[in-house]
């Protein structure tokens, strides 16, 4: 379940998502006035004062939103309009614009959960809605907002929930223009109402109750959240290229029968699902460019993950000035829209057919890499500085060279993923310290290291307190084009005395203590993760394992060095291997960093000071930098001369 929030403190409520600035009031206080529309209005005149300026902004964006299609099939062009009206809210809570802001937010969450059937959305509306009647309750947009929680009741087809919130409009509203059509509402029957209420699934199939996407130019991770585990077949056909996954004694959930959702991105074009027989489900993806693709289950909750990876481009090396960033890419959205699900074909091609209970194997085919001439201009270039002076890369620790190190490629994006959060505390230390709040005070200091020591762009899975699904964390890595993945957790033990600090990288578990950690931070058990470590051998990319474990040792190897001055008693545990989910699919050089023992008391005392945080932070920073100056065909320089900006997975920017 997705956390909730109490409705007596909007400001609170929203501060979350906004960026960590002041939350100032405007001064003298002022009663929440309505407005016709908490929409744009047609040339209007910019409010002079900062509250109305920050809520103009934010109209602005809305109209921007509502006249592009194509921002309109994005999750996160939403997203950002949200968090636009969620400053105003947050940074000026005495203000006249937070009633019209809240009733924006509401109304936005409404048109995504209808765009993109997700339950979730509604939940937020509703949340904004009545945090709008506690806060601003002599707010003339209190009736709007009550009147569209009544809507999305009646929607819902649920006689209780429509009763409730008659009620609720009612009481609070009883000689509005709009009662008397709430009572003779509340009383019908509602025909139409029942029959789409959603039936359960016939005896034995299971349903197929949610799918979600994230999208880039060279992966997609679609996700199907699943009754159960059925049987999957999956095979790719010609003219047009296209992938289907069959899960034979499935059922579909009302909401997505026959459902098309645009990508539009250099790989995908579409992903289709609908009832391809009675007891069969049927997703396509049409896509553009593809070199393989992996299917596998991943437990509690059950869900069928697609990984779609695209034929990689031959590497540009080019002469001049360093590169801009990279364009930050986003987990796309799915627009709802009829679009009928092929039938099964009468004749499958001669390629890959199989009917598996497990994941298919991944073919690991690649296209060679070729030479690339570049005519430079015939102008003077400014003579190197010596400390620039080009070294050749080293090999890995295996004694070979990657196609990474061969080509001198270095990391321009990395993704720092703080694990857990929201309702998931992660492990919680005898003194009551939190895993969830330690390791994303821990990431937020890793994230700014690493814009000012090594002027990358970062990504955060998380800036604030919420819950990120594990599978969404590599997607998010993977469609924002990541070149490393670094996720931070704290450690558990049943033993007190257990202490120190390890590191892991993707692979089967070699023993028993990587098997208890692997199914803790997965939150399966121990039988499950048998079965995971099948998953692990089908799907792991050796390209990958080589360099994530050069990865790990360079993140270890700088934990132990840099923090034995601070704790002399610091125990290195080492390198492992084990199945993260977290770390499945990820198309970048990955580890999951274990930094302390949460349940050894003294380590949880030192893990409450700040200081003791910012050198953590500093180590896992000189392993990434240890990592990169061994990649890299020059040592000890900085990627950029200018910090780059660091990205939220929900669009924010932050600089």
């Amino acid at each position: 379940m997705r956390p909730r929030f109490l409705p007596a403190l909007a400001a609170a409520l929203l501060l979350a998502a906004a960026p960590p600035c002041a939350v100032a009031a405007t001064g003298k206080a002022r009663p929440a006035r309505a407005r016709a529309e908490p929409h744009p209005r047609a040339a209007a005149t910019p409010d002079p004062a900062p509250d109305g300026a920050l809520y103009h902004e934010a109209t602005d964006a809305l109209a921007a939103l509502k006249a592009s299609a194509k921002k309109q099939a994005q999750r996160a062009e939403w997203e950002r309009v949200i968090l636009r009206f969620r400053r105003v809210v947050a940074r000026y809570p005495q203000s006249g614009y937070c009633d019209n802001a809240l009733l924006a937010i509401g109304d936005l969450y409404r048109a995504m959960a209808r765009r993109f059937g997700t339950p979730r959305y509604e939940e937020d509306a509703l949340q904004a809605y009545r945090s709008l009647i506690a806060e601003y309750p002599s707010s003339r947009l209190g009736e709007k907002a009550l009147y569209s929680a009544f809507e999305m009741a009646r929607e819902s087809g649920d006689r209780k929930r429509i009763a409730a919130a008659a009620r609720e409009y009612l009481d609070a509203f009883p000689r509005s223009s709009r009662a008397a059509e709430v009572k003779a509402q509340t009383r019908r029957r509602m025909p139409v109402q029942e029959a789409a209420l959603p039936s359960p699934p016939p005896p034995g199939l299971a349903q197929v109750y949610n799918l979600r996407f994230w999208s880039g130019e060279t992966s997609t991770r679609v996700v199907l959240d699943v009754e159960r585990e059925v049987k999957i077949r999956s095979d790719r056909i010609q003219d047009p290229d296209r992938l289907w996954i069959d899960l034979a004694g499935a059922r579909l959930h009302p909401n997505l029968s026959d459902r098309a959702f645009p990508v539009g991105d250099g790989l995908l074009k579409q992903v289709r699902i609908g009832q391809n027989r009675d007891d069969v489900v049927r997703v396509v993806l049409d896509f553009k460019d593809v070199k393989d693709y992996s299917c596998f289950y991943l437990q509690n909750p059950i869900r069928l993950v697609v990984d779609v990876r695209a034929t990689p481009r031959p590497p540009v090396v080019a002469v001049g000035p360093t590169p801009a960033p990279l364009t930050t890419s986003r987990p796309f959205a799915p627009v709802p829209g009829p679009s009928p699900v092929e039938p099964a074909p009468e004749r499958m091609p001669a390629r890959r057919v199989a009917t598996v209970e497990g994941p298919p194997p991944a073919t690991s085919a690649r296209r060679p890499a070729h030479d690339v001439v570049v005519d430079a201009p015939a102008t003077q270039r400014p003579a190197p500085s010596p400390l620039a002076a080009p070294l050749p890369p080293q090999a890995n620790r295996a004694g070979s060279y990657s196609l990474a190190r061969q080509l001198g490629l270095g990391a321009r994006r990395i993704v720092v993923d703080a694990g857990h959060g929201g309702h998931d505390p992660g492990t919680i230390g005898p003194g009551g310290l939190q895993e969830k709040d330690l390791v994303l005070d821990v990431a937020l200091r890793v994230e700014r290291l690493i814009r000012k020591e090594l002027g990358a762009e970062v990504v955060m899975t998380r800036s604030t307190d919420v819950f990120i699904p594990l599978e969404e964390r590599t997607a998010i890595a993977n469609s924002k084009g990541a070149d490393l993945f670094l996720s931070i957790h704290a450690n558990s033990s049943r033993n007190p005395r257990a202490s120190g600090v390890e590191t892991y990288f993707l692979n089967f578990a070699a023993d028993s203590h990587a098997e208890a950690v692997a199914a803790r931070e997965n939150a399966i058990s121990a039988a499950t993760l048998k079965d995971l470590q099948n998953l692990v051998r089908a799907i792991a990319l050796n390209s990958k394992v080589d360099e994530s474990r050069d990865f790990a040792a360079s993140v270890q190897e700088a934990m132990v060095e840099n923090m034995r001055p601070h704790d002399p008693g610091v125990q290195d545990r080492g390198v492992h291997t084990a199945p993260f989910y977290v770390l499945i699919g990820a198309n970048m050089p990955s580890v999951l960093a274990e930094i302390a023992f949460l349940s050894h008391p003294e380590d949880e005392r030192r893990l409450k000071k700040g200081e003791y945080r910012e050198h953590l932070a500093a180590s896992l920073l000189e392993g990434v930098r240890a990592y990169l100056d061994a990649l890299n065909r020059t040592q000890s320089r900085q990627l950029t001369q200018a910090p780059r900006k660091s990205t939220v997975a929900s669009g924010e920017d932050r600089r």
